[in-house]
């Protein structure tokens, strides 16, 4: 049943790398250039967005249901994305032309040649490491099995909280499974001895078991450090910045309605999105919330690739082309009444 951790660099053979070979990405990005260009029109048409599973979605899925694109005459949709790893590959292949993805998965594939920049924010916080009630600190992890997502943020955050306390990868055993489901299971089962979730699931494995929060990572990375990001293919930019522009406020307008009432938020989304109890989505809430402007959180992204570079992720940093937040800083100059009405936001 699960992925135990073997050499890092076997996450290139198997996952992102294996998928976006430089030869690949090359095709396909010529392929999915042509493809955006004879389609010739920009307006009343469908985005499709790649996505994860956890609240930090929330403002994509909130506005495809609400349909808060309409307004800026073209369609959002959230498009099927079968594990979390394969959202990288969908936006970097062009399957899709935006994503909200963590940005660790960001950085692994857009060190691999992927055409695309992170644009905005869409969700804050909410990396949780939960574990046995007989497990009280990261010390007691030694030797203990944990499990997560691979090169996920979720994956970094254990590995920058066993630095903190002197500890390695070496002196725990990662587990890597393939969906939220999957990893809440195999923890509430008691097939592993910690994990590192994202909300709702990390509050559910919480209850289920009694168990204890070792961290969830604002003591080490501070408040409302970004999760997951909103990542656009570049010629889509190139082709349409103000369309871009235009998601970005659509995802402010979300991130309004799900901080003004969130209890409609999750009657919206659960089921469809978030396979788990009313109860645990609700109490989750304040645990990663919606945040589209992450602006000064440009630094703390990329000192999590130093991070992924040390675990063998990736070969090189990411260059200074991979965060874009150009029209993020002009949507918010533009319609300032939208950045000014949401709770959590930044002055860069």
């Amino acid at each position: 049943m699960f992925h135990a951790r073997t050499g890092r660099r076997r996450f290139f053979k198997l996952g992102i790398g294996a998928a976006l070979t430089p030869a690949l990405l090359s095709f396909l990005n010529s392929c999915s250039n042509k493809n955006t260009a004879a389609s010739g029109d920009w307006g009343n048409r469908e985005i499709k967005f790649a996505h994860g599973a956890g609240l930090c979605n929330m403002p994509l899925f909130y506005a495809a249901e609400q349909e808060l694109f309409a307004k800026y005459g073209f369609k959002g949709t959230a498009a099927l994305t079968p594990m979390p790893a394969d959202v990288a590959v969908q936006l970097a292949t062009g399957q899709v032309e935006m994503a909200v993805i963590p940005f660790t998965n960001a950085i692994a594939a857009y060190t691999q040649g992927a055409s695309f920049q992170v644009v905005a924010g869409s969700g804050v916080e909410g990396l949780i490491v939960v574990a046995k009630p007989e497990i009280k600190s990261f010390a007691d992890l030694k030797g203990k099995k944990v499990a997560t997502f691979q090169a996920d943020t979720l994956d970094v955050i254990v590995y920058d909280y066993l630095q903190k306390e002197g500890l390695s990868y070496n002196d725990v055993e990662m587990v890597y499974l393939g969906d939220s489901t999957e990893l809440l299971n195999a923890y509430i089962a008691g097939q592993v001895d910690a994990v590192s979730h994202i909300e709702p699931y990390a509050t559910k494995a919480k209850t289920a078991t009694n168990g204890n929060v070792l961290g969830n990572g604002v003591d080490i990375y501070g408040s409302a450090y970004p999760d997951c990001v909103l990542a656009v293919r570049n010629e889509v930019i190139e082709a349409d910045p103000e369309m871009v522009k235009d998601v970005i406020r659509v995802f402010f307008e979300a991130q309004y309605e799900i901080e003004s009432d969130f209890v409609k938020a999750a009657e919206t989304t659960i089921d469809k999105y978030y396979k788990t109890d009313m109860e645990s989505l609700l109490a989750s809430a304040q645990a990663q919330p919606p945040g589209v402007d992450i602006r000064d959180k440009r630094d703390f992204m990329y000192g999590r690739a130093e991070s992924m570079k040390a675990l063998n992720y990736i070969n090189t940093l990411p260059d200074d082309k991979f965060v874009n937040f150009s029209l993020l800083e002009e949507v918010i100059a533009e319609s300032p009444e939208l950045w000014e009405r949401v709770k959590i936001k930044v002055t860069a």
